[in-house]
């Protein structure tokens, strides 16, 4: 699969760096200065480590495209390649007439794919769009953080790294049908619906336009699940629990050493732990206090509990977990080494 990348900032790039990474061929058309992320949160010389994390693998070739002969050299170019991707603003192909039906009639074999924030058609159509006013028009902020406070992001990129993940899919999905009948397509993208398929969870307990908001929470709302400080006092000090099973329920009260839980009436039966859930987290709680998170998510792991230590992002990069399954991998680079 060969694959030109008109893309910038994290969606698009996200999707085509992905393609990449599954052995595509993929090559960044970028204007002669350079992306503008190239500069993004950058320190030092060179391209930013936020460019580098959403354009690794990738060759690259700069055009002016506003120009007669640039326009000219990327028209020439499109019956090389199998797909065209981007993400540009509303508008912007079409003024560089550069449009799925010029690039299609070119090459009737392209997949041409378009990642735009409120899709292409719409009252919202016309209008920019990034990660967080996306994950804000998806009821996603609206569900995040404490209930007596604000709506919140969530804190990472969702809406352009899962849109641009929606996005390969879809690609090569059509890359399989094109392998078969020898026909392109046009495939597009919205980030305000790829983010509001993400709440569909949440949209099965509050479902049609008649039924109440889904409430803000900062963890879930079945009690003994939820979010327990731990031994330490740090911002990040916190252990997270989801319990769902009887058994995981019985496996957490033996754990902390107090099974006569299960039998105590005010938290034998789900209605029970709900309605005494203060109770129930203080004494929880006080046994988490006492361990720090990594001990709390040992002891409880290894109990059957489904529990994680909360990981600030310096932490995961030492996690002896990641660090065992090899994740993390050393890319040279000619200027970052």
């Amino acid at each position: 699969m060969r694959v030109l990348d008109f893309t910038q900032w994290e969606a698009g790039p996200s999707c085509s760096m992905m393609l990449a990474w599954l052995g595509a061929d993929v090559v960044k058309l970028e204007p002669p200065g350079g992306e503008i992320a190239r500069k993004v949160l950058g320190v030092g010389p060179g391209d930013s480590q936020y460019f580098l994390n959403y354009n690794a693998n990738k060759r690259g070739i700069a055009i002016n495209l506003k120009t007669t002969a640039g326009r000219k050299l990327l028209l020439d170019m499109i019956p090389r390649f199998d797909v065209f991707v981007e993400n540009q603003g509303p508008g912007v192909v079409e003024s560089l007439k550069l449009d799925p039906e010029i690039l299609c009639a070119l090459n009737p074999k392209l997949i041409y794919a378009r990642i735009k924030g409120y899709g292409l058609s719409g009252p919202y159509s016309d209008y920019k769009s990034f990660d967080p006013l996306a994950l804000a028009a998806s009821g996603i902020f609206s569900m995040t953080g404490a209930p007596e406070g604000p709506p919140m992001p969530p804190g990472a990129s969702f809406a352009d790294t899962g849109t641009g993940l929606h996005a390969a899919l879809g690609i090569t999905a059509a890359y399989v049908q094109q392998q078969r009948t020898g026909k392109g397509q046009v495939i597009e993208l919205s980030m305000h619906e790829a983010m509001t398929m993400f709440i569909r969870t949440m949209t099965a307990m509050y479902w049609g336009p008649d039924s109440p908001p889904a409430p803000r929470r900062s963890h879930d709302g079945f009690p003994p699940s939820g979010i327990y400080r731990c031994k330490g006092g740090g911002p990040n000090d916190y252990a997270v629990m989801l319990i769902v099973l009887p058994r995981m329920w019985q496996a957490l009260c033996e754990a902390i050493g107090h099974p006569e839980l299960t039998d105590d009436a005010r938290f034998a039966q789900p209605a029970g732990r709900f309605d005494h859930q203060t109770e129930l987290h203080a004494i929880i709680e006080g046994w988490t206090l006492q361990r720090d998170k990594q001990e709390v998510m040992r002891v409880l792991g290894e109990a059957g509990v489904p529990v994680s230590a909360t990981y600030d992002t310096a932490q995961v990069f030492n996690d002896p977990h990641l660090i065992a399954r090899d994740f993390f991998k050393k890319v040279p680079h000619p200027e970052k080494g």
